[in-house]
């Protein structure tokens, strides 16, 4: 894995939402509101169709950048999330993601870094319809500096 540099910027690659997702996803989660799981209620919506679950979207986003390998071996544990849900995304549509690197800081025990990765998700038409913010612990880039798996306090 390369080095991880502040201000370095990803685009992931496309994923089409379809039905089906939005049915699985709708199963794990347990949420059947009728937006997203009744195509004659949601027709009578603003959106005029089942639009998928935010939560659905935001992990596709950070699925679609842990495929790129960037993180890989490095995360220990997530820390927080900072999301906002500026636009529907309806069956049918693609969303990837733009992240970039926003920060990158040593904690006080050797061998690890907080790492705050600002994502822009945006669809097939290049409209943002997420923002956010992931802060992960990582293993740091420095080789023989292992880390303690049960403590992800990242200080």
């Amino acid at each position: 894995m390369s080095p991880l540099v502040e201000g370095q910027t990803f685009t992931t690659a496309g994923r089409t939402i379809g039905e089906g997702d939005i049915n699985l996803f709708a199963g794990l989660v347990g949420d059947f509101t009728p937006i997203h799981v009744d195509e004659t209620f949601a027709q009578t919506t603003i959106h005029g169709a089942r639009i998928a679950h935010g939560p659905h979207t935001m992990s596709t986003a950070i699925g679609l950048f842990t495929q790129m390998n960037v993180l890989g071996e490095r995360v220990i544990g997530l820390l927080n999330l900072n999301w906002d849900f500026s636009g529907a995304v309806k069956i049918g549509d693609t969303v990837r993601s733009r992240v970039t690197i926003e920060s990158l800081r040593a904690t006080s025990k050797p061998g690890r870094n907080v790492g705050i990765f600002a994502f822009e998700v945006l669809n097939q038409r290049d409209e943002p319809i997420q923002l956010g913010r992931l802060t992960v612990l990582l293993r740091a880039d420095e080789p023989n500096r292992p880390y303690e798996a049960h403590d992800v306090s990242g200080e």
